[in-house]
């Protein structure tokens, strides 16, 4: 599955790895779910973070 956005794939990468991590590090379900969307966004803003640094030492 090859998408033209790199985008796409990094949220569904992070969206993966969240759900895994979630169910690996957490018993209940509610701590679980927000652990999760914790996750979620702590690695999709980390990486648009980082590609905007990245952005601008490419000026």
């Amino acid at each position: 599955m090859i998408f033209r956005s790199h985008l796409l794939s990094m949220i569904l990468y992070a969206a993966f790895v969240a759900i895994v991590l979630s169910f690996l590090r957490r018993d209940e379900k509610k701590s679980g779910l927000k652990y999760g969307l914790v996750m979620f966004a702590v690695m999709v803003g980390g990486a648009i973070l980082f590609g905007w640094l990245m952005y601008l030492f490419t000026l």
